[in-house]
């Protein structure tokens, strides 16, 4: 998968002239303040079944193509795994996870967010989740300053990067969240990509 993980800005020393107007342009310091006072989300990922999995949260919107937020990759432990998420980063995030009994994909695994014809609130099993044809993998956001998303993972065969197939994961939220477009296609459920999911904007009011 195409690397498009943004490291943060390394710290630098502002000097500021004794006589400085009054209405300077903001420092990288200001804006780093700021950034920490932003409103931010817990998210909790509950995964059981995937112990040892390496999850990567991303956002980012098919309205501004350089604006891309992305986490570190983090263990699931015990079942569970945590992200603070900017609250305003939660619309249009999507994740990505490596299992440890995946083998030479050539793609990274992506938890398919809702399938088509499923709506906010639709629990999907195994079996409907391995009929279907076309997924979002964009979480619709939240408000709030928490957030439990459970995800089912079942390890299956796969076309990956050798002539036959190898093991790969089926990844999905258990209970359909509010989602954004796009959809797109899916082979027996399995959602995977080579780079981050831009997810359209959420509609305005």
């Amino acid at each position: 998968m195409t690397s498009r993980l943004l490291s943060g800005a390394l710290l630098a020393t502002l000097l500021v002239p004794v006589a400085a107007p009054a209405l300077a342009d903001p420092s990288p310091v200001a804006d780093r303040a700021v950034d920490r006072a932003a409103p931010r989300t817990t998210l909790t990922i509950h995964a059981p079944g995937c112990e040892g999995c390496d999850i990567t949260a991303h956002s980012a919107l098919t309205s501004d193509y350089e604006d891309v937020w992305e986490s570190g990759s983090k263990e699931v432990v015990d079942g569970v795994v945590t992200f603070r998420v900017p609250t305003d980063r939660t619309a249009g995030l999507s994740l990505s996870l490596v299992a440890p009994w995946e083998r030479r994909l050539g793609y990274v695994t992506v938890v398919a967010m809702r399938y088509a014809g499923t709506h906010p609130g639709d629990t999907v099993g195994f079996r409907d989740a391995r009929a279907e044809r076309r997924a979002s993998a964009c979480w619709g956001g939240t408000a709030e300053s928490s957030y439990d998303l459970t995800i089912r993972t079942r390890k299956v065969r796969v076309v990956g990067a050798s002539p036959r197939k190898v093991p790969g994961t089926l990844a999905w939220a258990r209970t359909t969240p509010g989602w954004l477009a796009p959809m797109r296609r899916v082979y027996d459920g399995v959602m995977g990509g080579q780079d981050i999911d831009f997810c359209d904007p959420p509609a305005e009011g």
